[in-house]
C-alpha cells in the first residue's frame, strides 16, 4: 500500500513556503540546505527531503499565545485569585508530603506514611521541582535542590526501574528544572540518570526494555519471560533525550531515540500481508521488541499509544521545527485520527475511539484527554483551521464526561454510543448501563477519578490559544470539584464513584492513590491557567508529557 501523506496539515505548511499562508509576513529568502550541513537522525523526511528553511523561519517567527492585553480589571482580579487559591491548595498538598514522606516517591495521604513506587529516588519531589519554581516558592526549591544533589540513583531501592516512568519523571523533571534555574547540578543528575537508562537500549534492535534492573544493567520486559512492549514506551524518549544530546553535544542519545523510530518504520508496512498495521499513521499499541513488529491489530491514542503521537508533535517543535520526519509523521497521524478514529455520540459530542485493524470501537479513557491540547497547539503553528476545529469538538466531549457528574469529575474511562449507530446501544449488556447512557450519554466503565491532569493540561492550552475565559472557569469548576471530593487531612487522594458528590452525600469515597503526577502535572496547569499569562508562554516554551517544560528558546540548526 502506497502511504499517502498530503494531509490538510501538509498542505498548510505547504502554503507557508509558497506565501499563502494566512500570516502576511514577508519571509526571507533562504537557501535551500545540502545533506551534508546535517547529522541529525530525523532531520530528513522518510523520503529524504530536507528540511524546507524558508518555511521554518516563518513558523519559528510565528506567535500563538493569544494576546491577553484587553483583560478586564475585575476578571483579572479573579483570575489571580483563583491562582492563589491553587497554589494554597498545592501548598496544603506539599506540606502533608513533608510531614509524612519527604523524600519518598509518594506519599499515603490516608496512613499518614511513605510509599517507595519507583525506585525510592523521591519522585514526587523531582517530579514536582519546576511546580516549586514555577509557583514562586524557592525556598521549598532550595531545599529540593539539596535533596537531589544527594540522590545515589545506583540504589534502585530493591525495585526494578520502568524505563519509561524513570525518563519522563525524573530525567524530564530534572531537565526542567535546570532550564528554569540554571542550576548545573541538576543536569549533571539528569546525565547521571540517562546514562544509567541508556543500558535499556542495549538491545539487539536498540529497542527500550521496559524494566531495567539498575545493578546490573540487566533489561526485561514487564511480562516476564517476553519480548513485549508498547507504543507509548518505546516512543516516549524523544524530547528528552533530544535536549539533553542539545546540552551535552553527546548525539548518542537523541540517535538512540531515533532509531526506535525508524525501526517500527522500517519492520511495519501497513496493509502488508501478515501485518497487525491496517492504517497508515494508526499505530497498534503492541509491539515486540523482538522482531521490532506490531503483534496485535488494536491502535489507540489513549493508554499506552498516547504519548508517542504527543512527542511527534512536540519534539517538531522543540527541535526548531527541523525534525522533518516527527512533523511529516503527525501529520499522517492526525488525518488518520479524524479519519478513522473520532466519531459523533448520540448526545452530540465528539470522542475518539480505538481502531481494530479498520473497525471502530467506541469506547474512550480519560488519558484521550491530551489530544485537544497538543492537536490544538499544533494546529495554531500550522495554521490548520480545520484541526483546530477538531481540537475544541474534541475537548468539547471530554469535558461533557466531567460536567455531567455531580462531583464535576470525570471518570478513568467510558463507552459511548455513536449517533445513528443504533446497534451500540443495543450491544450494552445491562439495563443498568442503558440507564446511564439515557442520563449522561455514556457509561461508566471506571467510574474513579484519580487526581489525572489531561483534561486540565487541554483547558489550559485552549486558554492560552484563544484567550476564552470559558476554559478557565471550567478548570475552575473541576478544581472545586477536586476541593470538596478528594480533599482530605494532610493531602488530597482519588475518588472512587464520581457520579456522587461529597457535599450531598457528606461521605468522601476515596482512593489510596495520590502519585506524583498530581503535583507535577494537575496542579502545574491549574495554576498556569491562572497564573499570569506571561508565566511559561507557550511561544517559549513545550511541555513534555509529565508537564515538564522545556525552552524553545534553544536554537538547533540539524547537528549536535
Amino acid at each position: 500500500m502506497k502511504v499517502p501523506f498530503l494531509s490538510i496539515y501538509t498542505i498548510a505548511l505547504t502554503t507557508l513556503a509558497t506565501g499563502h499562508a494566512q500570516s502576511t509576513e514577508a519571509v526571507p529568502e533562504a537557501r535551500a540546505p545540502s545533506a551534508s550541513a546535517f547529522t541529525a537522525a530525523g532531520v530528513a523526511s522518510i523520503q529524504g527531503e530536507l528540511p524546507n528553511m524558508q518555511r521554518i523561519d516563518t513558523l519559528r517567527r510565528r506567535k500563538v499565545q493569544s494576546d491577553f492585553s484587553s483583560e478586564s480589571a475585575e476578571d483579572k482580579k479573579i483570575r489571580r485569585a483563583r491562582a492563589q487559591a491553587i497554589k494554597d491548595g498545592f501548598v496544603y498538598a506539599w506540606d502533608g508530603y513533608k510531614k509524612y514522606a519527604y523524600g519518598a516517591d509518594e506519599i499515603d495521604v490516608l496512613n499518614k506514611k511513605p510509599k517507595t513506587t519507583r525506585n525510592g529516588w523521591g519522585a514526587t519531589l523531582v517530579d514536582a521541582l519546576d511546580t516549586l519554581w514555577i509557583m514562586g516558592l524557592k525556598d521549598e526549591f532550595a531545599r529540593a535542590r539539596d535533596f537531589v544533589a544527594k540522590i545515589d540513583f545506583h540504589n534502585d531501592g530493591g525495585q526494578l526501574a520502568k524505563v519509561f516512568e524513570t525518563n519522563i519523571r525524573y530525567v524530564g523533571g530534572l531537565l526542567s528544572a535546570y532550564e528554569l534555574s540554571n542550576d548545573s547540578i541538576f543536569l549533571e543528575k539528569a546525565v547521571e540518570l540517562m546514562d544509567i537508562l541508556m543500558q535499556a537500549f542495549d538491545t539487539p534492535l536498540g529497542l527500550p526494555w521496559q524494566m531495567l534492573n539498575i545493578t546490573t544493567g540487566v533489561g526485561s520486559s514487564e511480562t516476564a519471560g517476553t519480548y513485549s512492549t508498547n507504543l507509548a514506551e518505546i516512543g516516549t524518549f524523544q524530547m528528552e533525550f533530544f535536549r539533553m544530546s542539545q546540552h551535552t553535544g553527546n548525539a548518542t542519545y537523541h540517535e538512540a531515540a531515533q532509531n526506535v523510530i525508524t525501526v517500527m518504520l522500517r519492520n511495519n508496512i501497513p496493509g502488508s500481508p501478515g501485518s497487525s498495521y491496517a492504517i497508515p499513521g494508526l499505530y497498534p499499541v503492541g509491539f515486540s521488541m523482538k522482531d521490532g513488529t506490531f503483534t496485535r491489530s488494536s491502535a489507540y491514542w489513549g493508554g499506552g499509544g498516547d504519548s508517542f503521537y504527543e512527542y511527534l508533535a512536540k519534539t517538531w517543535i522543540l527541535s526548531d521545527f527541523m525534525l522533518e520526519r516527527d512533523r511529516e509523521l503527525w501529520s499522517q497521524s492526525v488525518e488518520a485520527l479524524r479519519s478513522y478514529a473520532v466519531a459523533e455520540s448520540s448526545n452530540n459530542h465528539t470522542f475518539t475511539g480505538f481502531v481494530d485493524g479498520t473497525k471502530f470501537y467506541p469506547s474512550a479513557d480519560t488519558f484521550t484527554n491530551f489530544i485537544p491540547g497538543t492537536l490544538a497547539l499544533a494546529s495554531k503553528i500550522v495554521g490548520s483551521d480545520t484541526y483546530f476545529s477538531l481540537a475544541v469538538d474534541l475537548l468539547e466531549g471530554g469535558y461533557s464526561v466531567f460536567d455531567e457528574m455531580p462531583s464535576t469529575l470525570g471518570a478513568e474511562s467510558i463507552q459511548f454510543v455513536r449517533k445513528n449507530v443504533p446497534s451500540d446501544y443495543q450491544a450494552l449488556s445491562s439495563q443498568a448501563e442503558r440507564n446511564q447512557v439515557d442520563k449522561y450519554g455514556f457509561v461508566l466503565q471506571r467510574p474513579y477519578y484519580v487526581l489525572r491532569p489531561e483534561l486540565i493540561e487541554s483547558l489550559y492550552y485552549m486558554y492560552r490559544l484563544t484567550g476564552d475565559k470559558i476554559y478557565g472557569d471550567r478548570a475552575w469548576k473541576i478544581w472545586q470539584g477536586i476541593q470538596r471530593n478528594c480533599r482530605v487531612d494532610n493531602g488530597y487522594v482519588g475518588t472512587a464513584d464520581v457520579t456522587v458528590d461529597a457535599s450531598v452525600t457528606g461521605v468522601k469515597n476515596t482512593i489510596d492513590s495520590t502519585e506524583s503526577f498530581f503535583f507535577a502535572e494537575t496542579f502545574l496547569y491549574l495554576y498556569l491557567i491562572f497564573a499570569d499569562q506571561d508565566t511559561i508562554s507557550l511561544d517559549e516554551w513545550v511541555f513534555t508529557t509529565e508537564a515538564h517544560p522545556l525552552s524553545r528558546s534553544i536554537a538547533f540548526d540539524g547537528t549536535f
